[in-house]
This record gives structure tokens, C-alpha cells and sequence, in this order.
């Protein structure tokens, strides 16, 4: 990494002048001193403000000017400012969020220096004045030191606004311990249940016992509260109300207290050691619209998906993410440590099925997500019955989508689809990630799948020859002994353009975005592709003809009519 100081000479001898002249023209700043740290060029300097004597030190940062410099107290346990990081940085008027690169260090003493005059941090309470903060946090930065959060959105906000004056009421709660984080979530409150929690994270996580009590003290007197005693005292000198800390009708102890003031106004407190810590909030008021017009529709959709590999896997988070909410996943494979490079699964889910895994991750996503799963090959050696089943429920969802690349199962489901006139909608990604296809089929729309796939071949007959062996999925190795393996990022962007596939072939049926039902899509240049993102659309639509069923005579008609009657007839019996 270049030095700035020995790469900018020009830059250096301007932030050198401009200290100097600073020192020749105001009195307060009462030394000056410039000085090395390993790599970092610092300056340090000694402030004089209402006759109180403040040391200071401007460190340049690595990448001046394109950063500000950072202005600290020069001793690391000196905190003089309300503006002041938990670092000991100075909250200055220049900042990462408005900082310009003409700005000087000097610029950044002098407004140390207006800072510290107006503030008087050493000076006594009369002499003191509140420096107005130039800032907006977000809830992200403002939380970021506190351990302790609870996730409160609006329905649960709403009803505890809403709760009565004195009613004492009970909680259920969960909570997540990760990174060093204690986040609790709300389950149930008396007659009030937060629907949003999906049922396997209801299973998982511990459960605690909350006291939920609305007291007729004002918010002020409700800050004051730190002990359990405190609380106890203020119930029942503004309330007359003798609150108890365990649960009524169990032997179990409160671990926390929500305690919500006059105006409606909840906190949330937790309890240890007969103290109350106050819990930091996380409102999420997310209720703004995310999903395009066109998705609104996409939740009353049944969705088949067949192979929950690196493709069919990120198909289905993604429709699960844009509103679909019933899937039917097929595949009997194991998500094993290989598989890691290229799926939305991670190590927990090592050894278990990848339908599995991703049922839970959906109702993760989407609680009130309807998924059946069935981990059996279609095309294996499994029951007839099972494979029945499975054919039969494939058959009923509004849209199959093939995420096999195998062309035993697209056959079948290639026959699903034309006897039961469902769409059918599958992919492929190319080894050595040089690009992919998607494409799909529907009833009276476009060919059959089968009619579909024959004019892939016959585009790929003519078109010239993949020079490239394939000696794995996704990998292939080209004339000169280099090997290519399509990365998950080769395999995400083929998965998203087959989601918007999917997307509108649901709900588009009739006025669909794409003009084209084939499209082959590049990554990298070579084959077909000219160039990354090359788009080669193969058009299907002269190929598309009615479909004739085979004639009979009218006597094999007849003797199949009294066949199925007498069959009918067994059953009244």
C-alpha cells in the first residue's frame, strides 16, 4: 500500500503550510508538534480554551485525502465531549459522511477548537453550552455497542399501546445468543400472538417469562426505575397495585418486565440480580411495499420444484423472497461438504436432505410458508407407489420447474406437463461457467417441452462445436489442458434469470415480458458467446402446432366406454 506523504509531495506541503499559517494566526493554538507512528503520519497540538489547556492529536489516516483525519484527546482515557466516540474520537463538523478532500487537518483543529470553546468541557455546569449534533444515526449505528436488544414491530407495539391501565399481564418470550448479541423476540402476551415467528424457531430457542404491567406513572417517573424494588414502589404508590414476580398460575421466577407508562409508551427491562437493565429497542416498522405489482398474485401460486441442487436451491429462496408461498420440493440427495461452493445451504446443514434443509430455510424466510417435501429420485429405484404420489402432486401445482439437468426427469416431466397442460420451465448451466439456457414451456403458448429441447439440439447441431471437454458437472477443460469450474456466482445469475422466468410464466400467462420462451445466456466469451453477457434468444414460436390424439374406431371406443362403466358399477357395489 502506497504512503500518501511519500506519493503526494504536493499534498504534504500543503497540510504543512496550512498548519503553519494556522499557528500564526490565532493565539489558542499553543504548540505544534509533527510526528511519526509505525507508517502514520500524526500532528500534535495543544489547544487553549476558557483558560483551560487541551492536548490533542490529528492522526492521518491511510488513505488522505480521500478520509478525514481522526482528533483524539492525546492521553486514550481523557473524555471531554458529549461529542465523543466510545474510541475517544472527536465528532468534528467533517466527517466520512460529508468529508471533502480539500478539507485540511488544520480546518479539522480549528473545529476542535470551536467544539471545545463552546462546550467547555473542564469549565463549571453555568459556563458549559450544548454544541447541537450535526448527525443522523441509523438504528445500525446507534445499536451497535448494545448487548441486549429486543425486536418489537408494530402489531406488537400496537398492542401494547393499547393495553389497559393496572392489567398485569404475562409474556412469553425467546431469545437468540449469537455474536456476542442477546436478542429476545415476544411470542405470546396474554391473548395477543406474534404470528410472525416461524414454528422452527419456535421449537429451538430458550423460553423465558416476562411480566407485562401498564402503570398510571408518568414516563419520567418510569426512567427512574433501576430495581425490581423501584418498580414494586412505584406500583403501588401511583397505582395501589402489589405486583408479585412470578408467574401466577406456575412456580417460575420473571426474568423480565415490560412496563409501559401512561402515555402508552412501553420499556423493556431485564432482570438480574434484583436490578432492572434497560433493553434497547429494535422497532421494525417495515411496512413498506417491496414486491413489484406484478408478484402480488404470485402467493396463490402452487409451485413444483424438482432438484434442490446449487440452481433449484437459489430458485426457490428467491421465489419464497418475491412472495410465493407453496412449493412442492422434490429431491432425495445430501448436502454435503462439496456442495458448499455453490448452494444457499452452510454447514449446519451437513449429511441432512437438501429438501429438508431448504423447507426450513423457506418457513425461515416466509413463516407462513406452505411446503411439502418428498426426498425420492423420480427416476430411481423407489415404489411405484411413492413415484405415483409424487407425479399425481406435480401434476396439481400451477407451475413445474426442472432444476435436474437430467434427461430422464425432464422426460417425465416433460409428459406431466403436456397431459396435465402445465407450464414447464428448466435450465442448465454450462460447464466451466461460460454461460447457461433457460427456457420454458406452456400449454398453448409454445411447443411441447419435448419439441422445445429438439430445437436446442438442432441449434447446438449448428452451431459451432464446444471445444471443450466436460469431465464434471460444471467443470470442463479446454484443448490446451486448462480446467474451468462455473463459479456460484456463474451459477446465481442463471438462477435468477430462470426466477424471472418462473415469475412470469405465473403470472403473465397471457402478456408475457419476454418475447422469447429460449434464451441462452453468456458469461464469458467463447462457443456462441461473443462477449460476457451475450444474450442468444432461440426462437420456438413457427414450431408451435395443435396437438392431434390418435384416432380410434368406434368400436375399440365403445368397448372402452363399457370397460370404465363396469369398473364404476364394482365401486357402487
Amino acid at each position: 500500500m502506497a504512503i500518501w506523504y511519500l506519493t503526494d509531495n504536493s499534498r504534504l506541503a500543503h497540510e504543512r503550510r496550512a498548519l503553519e499559517e494556522l499557528q500564526k494566526y490565532v493565539d489558542w493554538l499553543l504548540g505544534l508538534e509533527w510526528d511519526l507512528e509505525g507508517k502514520k503520519l500524526v500532528v500534535r497540538a495543544s489547544i487553549a480554551a476558557h483558560s483551560h489547556q487541551y492536548n490533542i492529536k490529528l492522526t492521518y489516516p491511510d488513505f488522505f485525502p480521500a478520509l478525514p483525519p481522526n482528533v483524539e484527546p492525546d492521553s486514550f482515557d481523557k473524555f471531554w465531549s458529549s461529542h465523543q466516540y466510545s474510541s475517544g474520537a472527536l465528532c468534528l463538523e467533517w466527517g466520512p459522511d460529508n468529508w471533502h478532500p480539500d478539507v485540511t487537518g488544520a480546518q479539522m483543529i480549528e473545529s476542535t477548537f470551536r467544539l471545545l470553546s463552546m462546550e467547555n468541557p473542564l469549565g463549571t455546569a453555568s459556563e458549559k453550552d450544548v454544541v447541537p449534533s450535526r448527525h443522523y444515526q441509523t438504528s445500525g449505528q446507534s445499536l451497535r455497542s448494545e448487548v441486549f436488544r429486543i425486536h418489537v414491530a408494530l402489531p406488537l407495539l400496537q398492542y401494547l399501546m393499547a393495553f389497559e391501565e393496572k392489567r398485569i399481564g404475562y409474556a412469553t418470550l425467546k431469545y437468540v445468543l449469537e455474536n456476542k448479541t442477546l436478542v429476545f423476540h415476544v411470542v405470546k402476551i396474554d391473548e395477543f400472538t406474534n404470528v410472525s415467528l416461524p414454528d422452527s424457531f419456535l421449537k429451538k430457542y430458550m423460553e423465558e417469562r416476562w411480566l407485562v404491567y401498564r402503570t398510571s406513572a408518568t414516563g419520567d417517573e418510569v426512567k427512574k426505575v433501576s430495581t425490581t424494588e423501584g418498580l414494586l414502589q412505584l406500583a403501588k404508590a401511583n397505582d395501589n397495585e402489589t405486583l408479585t414476580l412470578t408467574i401466577a398460575d406456575g412456580p417460575e421466577s420473571i426474568t423480565g418486565i415490560i412496563l409501559i407508562d401512561r402515555r402508552g409508551i412501553p420499556r423493556f427491562y431485564y432482570c438480574l440480580n434484583d436490578k432492572l437493565s434497560e433493553i434497547a429497542v429494535v422497532l421494525d416498522d417495515s411496512e413498506s411495499k417491496r414486491i413489484p405489482d406484478y408478484c402480488e398474485g404470485l402467493c396463490d401460486k402452487k409451485i413444483a420444484i424438482i432438484g434442490l441442487g446449487s440452481v433449484g436451491s437459489k430458485v426457490a429462496e428467491s421465489l419464497c423472497r418475491i412472495g410465493a408461498q407453496t412449493f412442492y420440493l422434490i429431491d432425495e440427495d445430501l448436502f454435503l461438504e462439496g456442495n458448499l461452493t455453490r448452494h444457499t445451504l452452510d454447514w449446519r446443514n451437513i449429511a441432512f436432505h437438501k429438501v429438508d434443509a431448504i423447507a426450513q430455510k423457506l418457513r425461515y424466510i416466509s413463516p407462513q410458508a406452505d411446503i411439502q417435501t418428498v426426498n425420492i429420485n423420480l427416476t430411481g429405484q423407489e415404489s411405484n407407489a411413492s413415484v405415483n404420489s409424487a407425479v399425481v402432486k406435480i401434476s396439481n401445482c400451477d407451475v413445474i420447474v426442472d432444476a435436474t439437468a437430467n434427461g430422464q426427469v425432464f422426460n417425465l416431466l416433460a409428459f406431466i406437463s403436456s397431459s396435465s397442460k402445465k407450464p414447464l420451465i428448466w435450465a442448465e448451466v454450462y460447464a466451466g461457467g461460460i454461460g447457461g439456457l433457460i427456457a420454458r414451456s406452456r400449454p398453448e403458448y409454445d411447443p411441447s417441452p419435448q419439441t422445445m429441447r429438439q430445437a436446442y439440439h438442432q441449434f447446438k447441431v449448428d452451431s459451432p462445436e464446444f471445444s471443450h471437454t466436460i469431465l464434471a458437472p460444471y467443470t470442463a477443460e479446454s484443448s490446451d489442458g486448462q480446467v474451468y469450474i462455473a463459479s456460484d456466482a456463474d451459477v446465481s445469475v442463471i438462477s435468477s434469470h430462470l426466477t424471472r422466468l418462473v415469475i412470469d410464466t405465473a403470472m403473465r400467462a397471457e402478456n408475457s415480458m419476454f418475447p422469447y420462451s429460449m434464451y441462452l445466456i453468456g458469461l464469458s466469451e467463447g462457443w456462441i458467446f461473443s462477449q460476457p453477457f451475450d444474450t442468444i434468444p432461440i426462437d420456438t414460436k413457427h414450431l408451435l402446432e395443435e396437438e392431434f390424439m390418435i384416432e380410434v374406431d368406434d368400436k375399440t371406443h365403445t368397448e372402452n366406454t363399457e370397460f370404465l362403466m363396469s369398473l364404476l358399477e364394482n365401486e357402487d357395489d
